[in-house]
């Protein structure tokens, strides 16, 4: 509870700091999660991700916003703890238009290598978990070809509370809330006036609704500062994910089964 106490305090005193203005946007999140088991261990992931946005319209899926293919590989230290390591992503990301005639054709292509480390605990009310995430991006901001690098540093603690018998006896209806922070540093924005990107905030629930087929819906605030350092975008999002667990090692037969 101290370091969400830290972060709440580390975002007030950035946007206060440097926000002279404030834009507001609806936006829609979409992902679609392709997972399965190597052995024990070793887990492969794949993120399918778009973002839309409503670029003051009121319709959250008016313009684009962003799109990704970000796979990784997770590997479980202890029954608590995993670090995961996304070797290449490929994301296409627009900024946070204030209204129709200023969508942009194209968006800002990016190329980033990701680590994290994520440590769970299962608490007699909730479950608690941090995470922590360090990424090299490159990014063509100017849309010349010319990749510009920097990183950037991402905390998130998470709350969760499964509950049985709301949907179901045997199957829980998880409902959670995190908050995570954004810093940067690096060739790419080394003139922005601090190193504060975004924060955000999510709460929302998650079941799942087949036998390895999970879905959750939240609501999500994203804060971010632009590169003037002057004003800053507050984003409401409707955030969805589909995750497709165990994607094929669930047809392979047990030993021992007859065929």
């Amino acid at each position: 509870m101290k370091r969400l106490l830290l972060l709440i305090c580390i975002t007030t005193i950035s946007t206060s700091i440097y926000a002279q203005k404030q834009h507001s946007h609806g936006v829609f999140w979409g992902r679609l999660i392709l997972a399965d088991t190597i052995n024990s261990k070793f887990k492969w992931e794949i993120y399918l991700q778009k973002r839309t946005q409503s670029v003051g319209t009121g319709n959250i899926f008016e313009a684009p916003h962003f799109i990704s293919v970000w796979p990784w590989l997770n590997y479980k230290l202890t029954p608590n703890t995993k670090v995961s390591l996304s070797p290449i992503a490929y994301f296409d990301s627009h900024v946070f238009y204030d209204g129709p005639e200023d969508v942009k054709p194209e968006g800002v292509k990016e190329y980033r290598v990701s680590a994290r480390l994520e440590n769970e605990q299962k608490l007699r009310f909730f479950n608690y978990s941090n995470r922590y995430s360090l990424e090299y991006r490159m990014r063509d901001l100017a849309y010349n070809g010319d990749y510009q690098p920097n990183w950037r540093a991402r905390y998130q603690i998470r709350l969760e509370k499964p509950l049985l018998s709301v949907l179901s006896k045997d199957k829980p209806l998880s409902v959670f809330v995190s908050e995570e922070v954004f810093i940067q540093f690096g060739k790419a924005v080394k003139n922005n006036p601090n190193i504060f990107d975004q924060n955000r905030i999510s709460v929302g629930a998650g079941y799942e609704v087949f036998k390895n087929v999970k879905l959750s819906a939240s609501y999500l605030n994203i804060i971010q500062q632009r590169i003037s350092g002057k004003d800053i975008d507050n984003a409401h999002a409707l955030w969805v994910v589909l995750a497709f667990e165990n994607l094929f090692s669930q047809f392979k037969k047990k030993p021992g089964t007859r065929k």
